[in-house]
């Protein structure tokens, strides 16, 4: 029997009884769903750690040292790690070219602040920009001298203004306290959705790039140095230079170690702890395949008892015991990978509607396809087996009694 007829003939009987059949394809399409949508989640929640915790500078020529202190304590009595002394230490060491501190990869287009109305916290979206050219009900425009001095100013949403001031009009040379810090509200914009609540994605403040990166982008971390080594040098005797002279000389060396930092390891190591917490949901959330593969393996004896008749007929015309099996196992594939195709769109939509109120994109990749047809066709094969092998064996004298 040929595999096209074989996967027809299953296509067939599967859609003969189609209510039978969607009720088994649904624990499928649920688990799948399940898995795909925290593994997707997951995977985009990784992507943005990663991409958070990575380093703008890519030059070759930079390493990076930090101190381990001897007693954790001294870590919060410290004010600084690195002082002016030590970095006028490191710059009089040959070979070395430039010394600042640690910046860690910041995204340069919209954030998320935490805005109290009323008593309630609500997480909102807001707007860096140059300038603003926006349609706005009363007030005047972000302009570039804003953000070049530093003004703390900002342009709000009209229904933002009516729920914090009660009016538009009055919102203007109001306080807007962000984070301890105070801005001054210059113009309101027309809402284009008139509600704040959490369908509404449109940015609802609006902050010079600069005075915004100034007060709430701390992009520095004071405990990490960036060394560059000069073009042409040996970067490793460079350092070794550095952490020779600071362990000697540098204003902390009584309390702890200056140390050789390697930010690669760090992201490594959150990459291996979210794959160990999204592989660990996945496998709770997997335990509703394996009843769903039990819900496979009984409609599955089921169809071989009420087609007993349809098996003695194919085995009269010729048909092999291996045959039979391909038949029912190619009815019980089919079964699981229709299911897991649902699952896995229903998974993905899931996880994009997820990523709207959340401050990371989630995206399909092929590792989350690789998923949904590998646990279908896994639960196809070992929970059909048993049922084809049955209907295999029946022997045709049995039958035609």
């Amino acid at each position: 029997m040929k595999n096209f007829v074989i996967w027809k003939t299953a296509l067939k009987s599967i859609l003969k009884n189609k209510k039978r059949s969607f009720l088994t394809m649904f624990g499928i399409i649920i688990g799948i769903a399940s898995v795909i949508t925290i593994v997707s989640i997951g995977n985009g929640f990784k992507r943005d750690m990663i991409d958070k915790m990575s380093m703008t500078n890519t030059n070759e020529n930079i390493s990076n040292i930090t101190f381990n202190y001897y007693d954790v304590s001294n870590a919060f009595s410290e004010s600084e790690v690195f002082k002016k002394s030590d970095f006028d230490l490191i710059k009089s060491i040959k070979g070395v070219k430039k010394v600042d501190f640690y910046k860690t990869k910041q995204k340069l287009t919209e954030r998320q602040v935490e805005l109290y109305i009323k008593g309630k916290k609500l997480t909102k979206k807001v707007e860096r920009v140059k300038k603003t050219t926006i349609n706005l009900l009363t007030g005047r425009q972000i302009e570039p001298k804003d953000s070049e001095t530093l003004n703390k100013v900002v342009v709000i949403d009209e229904v933002l203004a009516q729920k914090l001031y009660g009016d538009a009009e009055k919102a203007i040379g109001q306080g807007f306290e962000v984070a301890n810090e105070l801005f001054t509200v210059v113009g309101v914009k027309v809402s284009t959705s008139g509600t704040l609540s959490m369908e509404n994605q449109e940015p609802l403040a609006y902050f010079p790039i600069k005075s915004y990166d100034h007060y709430f982008n701390k992009t520095e971390t004071q405990s990490i140095l960036n060394v560059e080594s000069e073009v042409g040098q040996d970067k490793e005797k460079v350092i070794r230079d550095v952490l020779k002279q600071l362990n000697f000389n540098g204003s902390t060396r009584n309390i702890g170690e200056y140390e050789l930092y390697n930010p690669k390891s760090d992201i490594d190591q959150m990459g291996s702890i979210l794959d160990n917490l999204t592989l660990f949901i996945s496998a709770v959330a997997g335990i509703s395949l394996f009843i769903a593969g039990v819900g496979v393996m009984n409609m599955m004896y089921i169809s071989v008892s009420e087609r007993t008749k349809e098996i003695g007929i194919r085995r009269a015309l010729g048909a092999t015991e291996k045959d039979i099996r391909k038949q029912f196992l190619a009815e019980g594939l089919t079964l699981t990978l229709l299911g897991g195709m649902i699952g896995y769109l229903l998974g993905m939509m899931l996880g994009f509607i997820s990523s709207l109120f959340l401050p990371f994109a989630v995206r399909p990749d092929l590792f989350t396809i690789a998923l949904a047809v590998g646990i279908s066709v896994l639960i196809g094969v070992v929970f059909s087996y048993m049922p084809a092998s049955a209907a295999s064996k029946k022997d045709l004298i049995d039958i035609m009694k």
